[in-house]
């Protein structure tokens, strides 16, 4: 959002100036319309959404909020709906429309900003939460002191905060079909890549990325070796999750970090953007499919809800 902040708006910035051509001479250009990736996109992104709500509610209403881990992940919700909104259900209109940056400048600079915003937090709050966790295990002490009652909250402000210098200081991403990705730069000017350079992603997809794989195999490791009363089998979905969690934003960190420094092959571009996609939308379907509580709640509702229906049912033949 630097670009708002000083220039006024985002063409005011001459790096992300447009007005050499009008939009739709840009989008002819440089854009490349792609129907059925765009359809998918947003068919996912709306699941997604629709999933989510339902998760975050019974988070809420079972009381979950009171336990430190269920603070972090309904933080995580809100931050993947967000993104989800941006990289999916946006990314797949755009792709529809072969948009490119000038095609809806301002429109893409914000998106980007948040995209890019949704992207690092995500990140950071995944690499809290196996903190968390991890602390539970080896350092109870330092856990009690950091996670215990209203201070989860406090500590979570550190991601919160990292994720809006992000979004209000640091260049966007920015969405081009042809590429079928969002990339540092708009592609207005040739040879002039490295004025977008944005050395906040690369630290957060090296560092904080190397961390979560680092944490979340500790974390196996120590659940794995003293099985914390569960069941095998609960001990194995943990490992099956994390699993799942790591090679989804590992891989779409490889990605995009890779596109900084040289061009990969088109698949590889599009595996990115998926897997993008995928790590906001995974945690909502193994919230639904492996976390039992959640899962549990959400059935009580539609149990509620037929034996409404049946007593309404039974008063009618009554009378």
């Amino acid at each position: 959002m630097n670009s708002l902040l000083i220039y006024g708006s985002v063409q005011g910035n001459p790096l992300y100036n447009c007005s050499s051509k009008p939009s739709f001479q840009w989008t002819q250009d440089l854009g490349t319309p792609r129907m059925f990736l765009g359809i998918i996109l947003m068919i996912f992104g709306v699941f997604v959404e629709i999933v989510y709500i339902p998760c975050l509610i019974a988070i809420y209403k079972r009381g979950l909020l009171k336990l430190s881990c269920y603070k972090i992940m309904f933080l995580l919700g809100v931050t993947d709906m967000i993104a989800t909104s941006i990289a999916t259900i946006l990314s797949g209109y755009l792709f529809i429309v072969g948009a490119v940056f000038c095609s809806y400048p301002e429109l893409i600079y914000v998106a980007g900003c948040i995209g890019l915003g949704g992207w690092v937090c995500s990140c950071a709050l995944t690499l809290l939460l196996v903190i968390n966790r991890i602390s539970d295990i080896l350092a109870p002490t330092i856990s009690e002191f950091l996670f215990t009652s209203y201070r989860t909250w406090i500590v979570s402000l550190i991601p919160i905060s990292y994720t809006l210098y992000v979004i209000c200081f640091t260049p966007p991403v920015i969405f081009n079909s042809r590429i079928m990705s969002w990339i540092r730069d708009p592609l207005i000017f040739e040879g002039r890549s490295k004025e977008y350079f944005n050395p906040i992603q690369i630290f957060n997809n090296i560092v904080l990325i190397t961390g979560t794989i680092v944490f979340y195999g500790a974390y196996c490791f120590f659940m794995r070796k003293r099985q914390m009363g569960f069941k095998i089998s609960s001990g194995r979905n943990v490992f099956i999750q994390s699993i799942q969690i790591c090679l989804i934003n590992c891989s779409a960190a490889i990605v995009y970090t890779s596109m900084m420094f040289f061009k990969p092959n088109e698949f590889i571009v599009l595996f990115g953007e998926l897997a993008w996609s995928l790590v906001h939308g995974c945690p909502a379907i193994i919230y639904l499919t492996m976390n039992r509580t959640v899962r549990q709640e959400m059935m009580s509702w539609f149990r509620k809800s037929s034996a409404v229906r049946d007593s309404e049912k039974n008063n009618t033949t009554s009378m």
